[in-house]
């Protein structure tokens, strides 16, 4: 694949027979230069040496000093010293020149042999991924330049293994290369597919085709060869594959927009597993995104921000009432933005530490007013990944309970699955801080990491809220005993367990036959502002 490249980087490549017929016509031109100037007794001798240098750089050691040999007898016994004087070189003089050229052509020829090979190591670490011996990203940036410069119709499939961090912190790093490299091979079984390694989670392939359908096919086969599990060593491994697909000409127009739209649709589909095609909708988005990071200052300095709250339901019939914060951003001109378009821009744009203190400081206020009027409620409130970082984040929650004089057991901190992984021994240490304090602990989207179980035993929680996903299906028999076996573990281990995204009165009546604590969703009650949660608690009494 390298040498392919090496010849087709250079501008001028020639076959071997059309470098001998060059080099051996220069031989014949220098060798007329001598005899018309007189012969060998002058300097024009010296000028074999151009030919005799670039043979040691276009053609190999032994053709080097065949040029070599055949230059100095040319120049040897063929050659008068002094051609108007008729007079031959004497033998010792042509062939001391012949040693003398063999010598020179061989030294150039290593020379250029060891410059080669430094050349071709630039290039493998240039363009050659050191992690997966793959094609890198600069390789994949010449490759869609010379194809589209060609204008040679192709399509680009991009993938993203989700869940590659946890496999590594699970496992080994190394166990997780061996996984990029085991779907690279898997993308690369076709051989008219140029795959390349551009990120420690990241594969694309160029699918040199202008048929749609074929190109979307070989990535829906990587999708479904990687559904169940592969096999890395010892281990069966579970992987959470996201793909992308762009063809040009159809969707871009360079090479810098075939990447910016394949990263984009993997950045908007990152929980949505399969092969997703480019659409204007995205780029509308992406787009939103750019403009939202000084609106959201602008909301935070101007207080645009408002919270809803969507009741949990205890199917026991015991505990407190209780409530799930949510965020809710109405833009002065653009209208409500959904939560799932400013909260990944504000993570990005490092607002998200702000905007939680505010839900705190809020949802903390309002308990505080809620319970005023006879309503002590328990409110979870989301936490960002990024909240982790900031040391102080601890004592700014005391702080706000301390003056407003809630209790901290009315406080459930929720945090997603996947952030946990991502900072696993640093979130325990603060969960635990947490529950000295009296808050409780919720592990969001429960199910969607790569080995939820584990955190059940290591993370320290006292809820575990199953993923959408699970309830979405749950009344297929699979999904039943899946969530059944939740439910038990976690009762064993004396975690109690909510179900959100309840929208159906089957899957309310399964949830409690399986013993679920707690349940949202729409079918219970939507999201409610403060005024309406009061009337919602007072209609339940």
């Amino acid at each position: 694949m390298l040498n392919n490249f090496l010849n087709k980087n250079s501008k001028f490549t020639y076959s071997s027979f059309t470098k001998w017929l060059i080099i051996l016509l220069m031989v014949v031109v220098v060798a007329l230069i001598v005899y018309i100037f007189g012969g060998s007794r002058y300097s024009y001798t010296h000028l074999m040496y151009i030919p005799i240098l670039i043979a040691g750089y276009a053609l190999g050691f032994w053709q080097t000093i065949v040029i070599a040999l055949i230059s100095g007898l040319i120049l040897g016994p063929f050659m008068p010293q002094d051609v108007q004087a008729e007079i031959m070189q004497p033998a010792t003089t042509w062939v001391f020149r012949v040693v003398i050229f063999i010598a020179i052509g061989a030294i150039n020829a290593l020379l250029n042999k060891q410059i080669k090979a430094y050349q071709k190591l630039e290039l493998e670490r240039l363009y050659v991924s050191s992690i997966t011996n793959y094609p890198n990203m600069n390789k994949l940036k010449y490759d869609l330049d010379e194809f589209i410069e060609s204008k040679t119709p192709f399509s680009l499939l991009g993938f993203r293994i989700v869940n590659m961090n946890s496999i590594r912190q699970n496992m080994t790093y190394e166990i997780g290369t061996k996984v990029l490299i085991k779907i690279s091979e898997m993308l690369s079984d076709n051989h008219k597919n140029m795959v390349y390694s551009i990120s420690s989670n990241e594969i694309t392939a160029i699918i040199p085709s202008s048929d749609y359908s074929y190109a979307l096919g070989i990535g829906n086969d990587l999708i479904n060869q990687t559904a169940d599990s592969i096999q890395i060593d010892k281990y069966r491994i579970g992987i959470l594959l996201n793909g992308s697909i762009v063809q040009y000409p159809v969707h871009i127009k360079d090479a810098h927009d075939a990447l910016k739209k394949s990263a984009m649709i993997l950045d908007q589909t990152t929980n949505d597993f399969g092969i997703h095609e480019f659409d204007d909708e995205m780029e509308r988005r992406s787009k939103l995104h750019g403009e939202l990071i000084p609106e959201l200052l602008h909301a935070i300095k101007n207080d645009q921000f408002h919270l809803v709250y969507q009741p949990k339901i205890c199917l026991k019939g015991e505990g407190h009432k209780s409530v799930e914060a949510l965020l809710r951003w109405h833009h002065p001109f653009k209208g409500t933005i959904s939560p799932l378009v400013f909260i990944p821009v504000a993570e990005e744009a490092g607002l998200m530490t702000e905007i939680t203190r505010i839900v705190i400081r809020r949802v903390i206020e309002e308990l505080k007013y809620l319970k005023s009027v006879g309503l002590e409620i328990k409110a979870s409130i989301n936490i960002s990944p990024r909240d982790f970082n900031h040391d102080g984040f601890t004592s700014f929650i005391k702080h706000i309970l301390t003056d407003c004089e809630i209790d901290p057991s009315l406080i459930e901190l929720e945090v997603t699955e996947r952030s946990v992984l991502d900072k696993s021994q640093r979130v325990i240490e603060l969960f635990k801080e947490f529950r000295q304090m009296g808050i409780k602990i919720s592990l969001d989207d429960f199910g969607t990491g790569y080995n939820s179980l584990i955190h059940l035993v290591n993370v320290p929680m006292d809820f575990v809220k199953l993923d959408r996903s699970f309830i979405t299906n749950i009344t297929k028999p699979n999904y039943q005993k899946m969530i059944e076996k939740l439910i038990s573990l976690a009762h064993d281990l004396n975690i109690k367990v909510i179900a959100e995204g309840v929208e159906t009165k089957e899957q309310l009546n399964i949830l409690k036959s399986m013993n679920c604590d707690i349940v949202q969703g729409y079918y219970l009650s939507k999201p409610l502002e403060r005024e309406d949660l009061e009337a919602f608690y007072k209609n339940m009494v």
